[in-house]
């Protein structure tokens, strides 16, 4: 089995295993020391929050346990495997799993999290990955060999953001919950994520999973297919809504024009300032890879962000990433794109595998 250096930013991390459990295996065991440090710190987060109890957490995430069970007995197993190699308490990994919805419950309210792009004419799917500036040292690309995926994830979680071989692909942006299901399916977006990468073979079967997966607790998923169509699908916490053909999006929900739950916070100027530059540039016909690079310094809220110390720690643009879904690529920046702006492209292959 394969180790990596602790220190490698992004490494390519391939997954063999043919079955949950055996893929559960090599991810914790080849991840144990990411995993535990990615535990450490969200644990150090959620305790930051007024309403912290730790408690509290672990009866969320007893919940979205049995959400999972009942939905999956696969992904289930999965996760349980990571726990027992990577020798976690199995809570802890699934919180890895739901950390969107608990950041959520707690009322968080990120700050700076992620613009995503797709191109119609060539079925380039984007994402600058906004967070904490330590996930440049435990994120990683993740090809999962058995059903043909190509991710960028972090450790201990199933799904993020990528692409199957069908040239479906997903992005995620964090987005406040406005209101909560009196009925939740308990099933973390970072797991139907996962289930489109492995069941999707069209824009509308990936469409079908998030809505038979339940309104979910906050989020957003940008998914494009090979075929220059796209559709954004929001969960603010009542319903699944989509915004079909739209090719952009920020933190902030499209649907409506009442994101009262958040009009007076900074994070709302923070997502309609990056909306509104994306709408300018698109406008003007910019290509995408100079959109996730566009900044100035002047500007508050740039889209490609320098790291910024925050109540989270430094804060700012982890990762550029692009996928073609029709060449079945990912060109994706192993760290901040504003210190290290090399793309490097990693390319799904159902004959060859990745290369």
């Amino acid at each position: 089995m394969m180790s990596i250096n602790s220190n490698e930013i992004f490494p390519f991390i391939q997954f063999n295993g043919q079955t949950s459990r055996e893929r559960g295996y090599e991810h914790g065991t080849i991840l144990s020391e990411r995993i535990d440090k990615s535990i450490k710190i969200y644990r150090e987060q959620f305790s930051k929050q007024k309403n912290f109890n730790e408690k509290y957490i672990l009866n969320l995430c007893e919940q979205y346990h049995r959400g999972i069970s009942l939905f999956s007995n696969d992904y289930l197993e999965e996760l349980d495997s990571i726990a027992i190699s990577s020798k976690q308490d199995p809570l802890w990994i699934i919180a890895l799993n739901c950390r969107l919805e608990i950041l959520n419950h707690l009322s968080f309210g990120i700050q700076n999290e992620c613009t995503v792009l797709y191109d119609q004419q060539t079925c380039q799917l984007a994402e600058n990955w906004d967070w904490i500036q330590d996930f440049e040292y435990l994120a990683f690309i993740n090809y999962i060999k058995s059903n043909e995926i190509l991710q960028m994830t972090e450790p201990g979680v199933l799904g993020k953001i990528g692409f199957n071989s069908y040239g479906i692909g997903i992005t995620l942006n964090f987005v406040d919950s406005s209101v909560q299901s009196p009925n939740p399916s308990y099933i973390p977006l970072h797991i139907s994520l996962r289930t489109v990468l492995d069941q999707a073979k069209t824009l509308e079967q990936a469409l079908n999973i998030f809505e038979r997966n339940g309104p979910g607790f906050g989020g957003h998923v940008l998914v494009g297919d090979d075929q220059g169509q796209c559709c954004c699908v929001e969960f603010p916490g009542d319903k699944v809504h989509f915004i079909r053909n739209h090719p952009y999006h920020t933190n902030h929900f499209l649907y409506t024009n009442n994101n009262d739950h958040i009009k007076d916070k900074p994070r709302y100027r923070n997502s309609l300032d990056r909306y509104e530059r994306v709408q300018q540039l698109w406008e003007n016909k910019k290509p995408i890879e100079s959109i996730l690079f566009d900044y100035d310094d002047k500007q508050t809220y740039p889209i490609c962000r320098l790291y910024k110390s925050t109540d989270f720690g430094a804060v700012g643009t982890v990762c550029s990433l692009m996928m073609n879904l029709k060449e079945r690529t990912m060109n994706i920046t192993k760290g901040s794109p504003r210190q290290y702006p090399k793309f490097h492209q990693f390319k799904l292959d159902k004959e060859k595998g990745v290369n």
